[in-house]
């Protein structure tokens, strides 16, 4: 029975002998430099050099694009105002180039659109009519002229052969009858010429009339029927409708293009990043930018930034400048005005720098500090540094290549 306890004891001190050993193992391996400095074993990391890509982080806002907001109404002329009749749409209804919007009321339009237009067909009908008799009256007119013409020729004929034989075989009496009968014929030829010129005239003149009465009904026909287009509204463009300033039964503006409609240019949107004033100088026209937008978890648009505006913007005592950041044309269907989004704008990367992980970094009232391990143990060390970028600080003053710190 004694020797059973007395292996079992060997056996325990082989088992915490051997456990000892791969304790001070680990430990030599994990944290040598720093025990070797009379810390305690903690986690270490050393200063090292290298490039740092500078990612800028910024909220942002979807909002329309510049000139994306239309604002349309019906081009009535001035001081003209008319009720609407129908509304077609509603906010965020996606509208294509050409659609119906909205409709005024526009019966009184109609009717008298249908007057002028019957006025006009009395009046073609009138011309037609003119246009067929003028030939019939023009060809009696001239036979009539004709007539008296030949007439007037065979007066005129017995009157000389009269002439020749008067005293002889024709008497004084029937010399001056044949001469009578010549001024009677030449009076009738006089009258059927003018009767003619009249005839011509007067066709002339009815024909050209009525085509001037035509010319100006047509043209208020087409008044009207420009007045009745003006009285619809039909959408410029692709878009999506934004906003309705106006409903049925409102009378419209008395202002030519009174906004009746505000209408969103399609996918034309892009997103304003709230860029803080310490990244300002980092961020620039032609940078890639990667937006996560909140509505769409998990989706990743990509993007460029095409201005960064110089106004400052100060919200709750912080300065903010404008970057715009254009979202590929492919993603824009995604976005809508007001939705909130983080950016993530690829700013680029400096010539190597000594640099830490952002979890060494601590921060005092004298500035930012490490504590660096040492042989007489851990030293509080302050440090300038420079840019953050996703987990990493550069250390510009205060530490060498090498060193090493605690992690915080």
């Amino acid at each position: 029975m004694k020797s059973i306890v007395r292996r079992a004891g060997i056996l325990i001190g082989i088992v915490a002998a051997s456990g000892a050993t791969g304790w001070v193992a680990r430990g030599c391996q994990d944290g040598s430099d720093a025990r070797s400095a009379g810390v305690p074993p903690q986690d270490t990391v050393r200063v090292q050099r290298g490039r740092i890509e500078q990612t800028v982080k910024a909220r942002g806002i979807v909002k329309p694009a510049p000139n994306a907001l239309v604002r349309v109404g019906f081009p009535m002329p001035k001081d003209v105002s008319r009720r609407i009749r129908v509304m077609h749409v509603v906010e965020g209804d996606a509208v294509a180039a050409g659609k119906l919007l909205a409709e005024l009321e526009a019966t009184d339009l109609r009717q008298m659109l249908a007057q002028l237009e019957a006025d006009a067909a009395v009046l073609q009908k009138r011309l037609d009519a003119l246009g067929a008799l003028q030939p019939q009256e023009m060809r009696v007119a001239q036979s009539v002229r004709d007539q008296a013409a030949a007439e007037a020729e065979l007066a005129a004929s017995k009157l000389e052969r009269a002439a020749q034989l008067r005293g002889t075989v024709v008497s004084v009496q029937d010399y001056e009858a044949a001469l009578g009968a010549v001024r009677v014929a030449r009076a009738r030829l006089a009258n059927a010429e003018a009767a003619l010129d009249q005839t011509r005239t007067r066709f002339e003149t009815e024909i050209a009339t009525a085509q001037a009465q035509l010319v100006q009904a047509n043209a208020a026909i087409r008044g009207i029927v420009v007045q009745l287009e003006w009285s619809t509204l039909r959408a410029p463009f692709d878009g999506v409708v934004f906003a309705v300033h106006q409903r049925p039964g409102e009378l419209t503006g008395n202002q030519p293009n009174a906004p009746v409609l505000t209408l969103l240019r399609a996918n034309d949107l892009q997103l304003h990043a709230f860029v803080d004033e310490g990244n300002y100088g980092q961020v620039r026209p032609g940078q890639d930018v990667t937006v996560e937008v909140e509505a769409h978890s998990g989706e990743r648009l990509q993007g460029t930034v095409t201005r960064v505006l110089p106004q400052p913007i100060l919200q709750e005592n912080v300065v903010y400048y404008l970057a715009v950041v254009e979202i590929e044309a492919s993603q824009r269907s995604l976005l809508h005005p007001e939705m909130t989004g983080l950016a993530y704008i690829q700013a680029g990367h400096d010539e190597p720098v000594l640099w830490l992980p952002a979890a060494a970094v601590r921060s005092g009232s004298q500035g930012a500090y490490v504590r660096r391990v040492t042989p007489s143990g851990l030293q509080d060390t302050r440090v300038r540094i420079g840019v953050r970028s996703e987990g990493q600080v550069e250390i510009r003053e205060g530490l060498r290549d090498d060193d090493e710190v605690l992690l915080n």
